[in-house]
């Protein structure tokens, strides 16, 4: 069947070839520039593969001449370098292939003498791999596409584990006991984790605590509220505490500063009257030389002024006295800040101790846990191939950091994917399975 239309007719199958034909080359022009704008915005990491072209424009032949002697693929070298002939070694880690580029076309400009740095292009032809582990059937490196997720990474590992023996030679008693010590151990790590940010704030005399870092990503969220509310009852405690003794030193040294401040102005005063009962002696003096007053006369104005001068030796131990006991307060108050901070920075010691030893503990707790192989059964029954998953990234260069996942999480070149069953979470009741959820939904 035909339809006639503006002169010329379509056939219907032909017409949805066409129509096919089209969405199939739009598919593969939307392909293309996710696939270029995301190696434009990738940045090189060592055992990256790439594609180096450079071209000069020869006026002569009115072309385009190729720099065979460049062009070519390089790897990344673990050090983060490239190394092109005539170049040498560049460093790659860290810039864009475009960066790469313009910084080839610069030294090849700035080797041979060009007016203008030759046309450089460098393409990522081969991605650093991933890396899949743990509870998957064919663990091991598989090679990077741009966009991958967990779930595909998943896939090609060959999916979860399949094991025949779900009691792999351990009895349910024993994984109850596994996932009942790393429930206590979970208990225990999220009290100290919530100390731990008390004594942080007391060390840096902190006016509150952030509990919500502490809590950040810890589970047994239903325990903190009470372990917040101790350790916040202990801050205020501690912090009412050390301010009242401060504040009694402060006052205490503001008296004595006080007093030494009266005791100044009284031998003042007293200097001044040390100096005219001086003066009146010495005019008395001259007057008994004459013979006009009688001895008696300057024999008690001496004696006036050895008590005067004599008082003045009284204030001025009491000013020592003072200033000595100023001192003393003074150095009370720093003993008091410097106690108060070896004591807590002590017990900051242990609790970050206390916080390794358990999260140790739990490692290992948990490898015991996954080494059994199988889920703990539960009034469902639920089969081995249902058990939820677990994922984790090791990501960074050099110390790597591990990193939550989920199913549709991004995986990164260099990225290594650690899967896990979720034995732990299987244990839990089902109440506690879709409160957890709900609270990582709302996150």
């Amino acid at each position: 069947m035909k339809q006639a239309k503006a002169g010329f007719t379509i056939s219907f199958p032909k017409a949805r070839k066409f129509v096919l034909v089209a969405l199939v080359l739009t598919l593969c022009i939307f392909v293309s520039s996710v696939a270029v704008r995301a190696q434009s915005e990738f940045q090189l990491l060592a055992q990256t593969r790439v594609k180096v072209a450079v071209v000069e424009w020869d006026e002569a032949q009115g072309e385009y001449r190729e720099w065979t002697a460049l062009s070519g693929e390089y790897t990344v070298s673990p050090a983060g370098t490239v190394s092109l002939p005539l170049v040498g070694q560049l460093s790659a880690v860290g810039k864009t292939s475009q960066e790469l580029a313009g910084q080839i076309a610069a030294a090849l400009q700035k080797k041979t003498g060009l007016i203008a740095p030759p046309a450089t292009t460098v393409e990522v032809v081969r991605y650093p791999s991933v890396f899949v582990t743990g509870s998957v059937e064919r663990p091991g490196e598989f090679e990077f596409k741009p966009g991958l997720n967990v779930m595909q990474a998943l896939a090609m590992a060959g999916g979860r584990v399949r094991r025949s023996d779900q009691a792999g030679g351990y009895s349910e008693l024993e994984q109850i006991r596994y996932a009942g010590e790393i429930g206590r151990i979970d208990l225990q790590l999220l009290q100290l984790a919530i100390r731990r940010a008390r004594l942080e704030t007391e060390l840096v005399e902190g006016e509150s605590v952030d509990f919500d870092a502490a809590l950040q990503g810890r589970p047994l969220a239903g325990h903190a509220a009470q372990f917040v509310r101790d350790e916040q009852a202990i801050f205020v405690a501690r912090r009412n505490a050390y301010e009242r003794q401060r504040n009694a030193l402060d006052e205490l040294g503001t008296l004595f500063r006080e007093e030494i401040r009266i005791l100044g102005e009284k031998m003042v005063a007293q200097d001044r009257q040390i100096k005219i009962a001086e003066e009146e002696l010495g005019n008395v003096a001259q007057l008994v030389k004459r013979g006009t007053v009688t001895k008696s006369r300057e024999t008690g104005l001496e004696r006036i002024v050895a008590d005067l001068q004599s008082s003045r030796l009284d204030l001025a131990v009491a000013s020592m006295r003072a200033r000595q006991r100023l001192s003393e307060t003074e150095r009370d108050a720093l003993s008091l800040e410097g106690s108060r901070r070896t004591e807590i920075g002590a017990e900051l010691q242990r609790v970050n101790l206390e916080i390794d030893d358990l999260e140790l503990r739990r490692g290992m707790t948990e490898q015991l846990l996954q080494a059994t192989g199988a889920s703990i059964l539960r009034r469902e029954d639920r089969a081995f191939e249902q058990q939820p998953l677990r994922f984790s990234i090791l990501r960074g260069v050099g110390q790597k950091q591990r990193v939550d996942a989920f199913e549709a999480t991004g995986l990164e070149p260099g990225d290594v994917l650690d899967v896990q069953l979720d034995l732990l979470r299987a244990s839990m009741p089902r109440a506690s399975l879709e409160s957890e959820m709900r609270q990582a939904q709302t996150r």
